[in-house]
């Protein structure tokens, strides 16, 4: 083999890294969809705090039942319309994200589940005491997936997505114990998970290679 041949394919590989290295993310259809039915549930959780529609305590563990087994099922229909020949789909920025999402994934289901069992095992007017700390470590675990995600792509949005959702943990640790949380909560989310999720899956290819 020449010392030309080697030099080409050397700077071929190098090439082919940098084009992996700086692949666009491809989880956007993921983010929109817990990010946008995070928002709904937690609007959901302001209207039963509230009193609104007459529904009582118990309300909050069937809400949040619905939530995981419709998020979980969206998340499972989405993974068949989600082609693993996409181009990108094995790049460093790609597999650090799902790792992340995946362990953040985890962390919220323990949680929520415990929450839940919580509420149905307590039917009385703090059956939704189980939640009270959901909001910040929404956030926190929110926060720090979407950064760790834009820092190692070099995504601008998730980057800015994360550093927000961080700096929202005070307002929420701040408002815990009153209703105008859930609130926060459902913006947050909408701006920091769902909106970002929708401008990845904008960027998505959408031709295979």
């Amino acid at each position: 083999m020449s010392h030309s041949s080697l030099t080409d394919d050397l700077s071929y590989l190098r090439d082919m890294a940098e084009a992996g290295q700086n692949a666009p993310l491809l989880g956007g259809r993921f983010l929109s969809w817990w990010g946008g039915l995070t928002t709904l549930a937690y609007l959901g959780h302001f209207a039963i705090a509230e009193g609104m529609f007459g529904l009582q305590p118990i309300a909050f563990a069937w809400m949040w039942s619905a939530y995981g087994v419709l998020g979980f099922g969206g998340f499972k229909l989405l993974q068949f319309t989600f082609p693993p020949s996409k181009p990108g789909a094995a790049s460093t920025g790609n597999r650090v994200s799902s790792l992340v999402w995946m362990g953040a994934g985890m962390t919220l289901f323990a949680f929520f589940a415990g929450a839940i069992l919580r509420a149905f095992a307590d039917t009385s007017a703090s059956a939704g005491d189980g939640f009270l700390w959901s909001v910040p470590v929404v956030l926190a675990v929110y926060g720090l997936s979407q950064l760790t995600s834009g820092l190692i792509s070099g995504s601008r949005v998730l980057t800015l997505a994360g550093w927000g959702a961080i700096a929202s943990v005070a307002a929420a640790v701040f408002l815990t114990g009153t209703n105008m949380v859930w609130l926060l909560g459902a913006l947050v989310a909408g701006l920091t998970v769902f909106l970002p999720g929708m401008l990845l899956l904008r960027g998505e290819p959408s031709e295979t290679i």
